[in-house]
């Protein structure tokens, strides 16, 4: 559970850290969105499609690393690259969604996380995909109605 903490947890919140003193009004908006987004996807997954090498009783309690810590913090940082237009919307939610897959796949690899019920790398992609297409619609919602009036 060890490998977890660090690396679903601490060291994106290092990142987080900076997310919040940098970018504080767009952090507090899309922190809780990416916390949503990750317990519903993972508690399907955690069910039904996926498991990790440490297992509770309560399976979806191994990703509460994942659910407070990297998954909310790249969606976060997802919107700032959008938001500030570093890269098109496309390439940005491309590059989120790979970037994110290859991770998960360095996690099956290490064997921290086994696939189930003919889950595979190709619907962790779609996965990804989602979760980063319901950041940017929230982000739209945001910049419509409360954000940039």
């Amino acid at each position: 559970m060890l490998f977890h903490i660090i690396f679903g947890f601490i060291l994106p919140w290092i990142l987080g850290a900076y997310l919040v003193k940098n970018q504080t009004k767009l952090f507090i908006i899309f922190y809780p969105v990416g916390v949503a987004t990750s317990i519903l996807i993972n508690e399907i997954g955690f069910n039904y499609f996926w498991k990790m090498d440490i297992v509770f009783q309560e399976s979806s309690l191994t990703a509460i690393p994942y659910d407070v810590g990297l998954y909310p913090i790249l969606g976060c940082l997802f919107i700032c690259v959008i938001h500030y237009k570093k890269m098109s919307i496309l390439i940005t939610l491309l590059v989120f969604t790979l970037v994110t897959t290859f991770g998960e796949y360095i996690l099956m690899f290490l064997e921290k996380l086994v696939y189930r019920n003919e889950w595979n790398i190709i619907w962790t992609g779609v996965s990804y995909l989602l979760a980063y297409s319901i950041y940017y619609v929230y982000y739209k919602l945001v910049r419509k109605f409360i954000l940039f009036k």
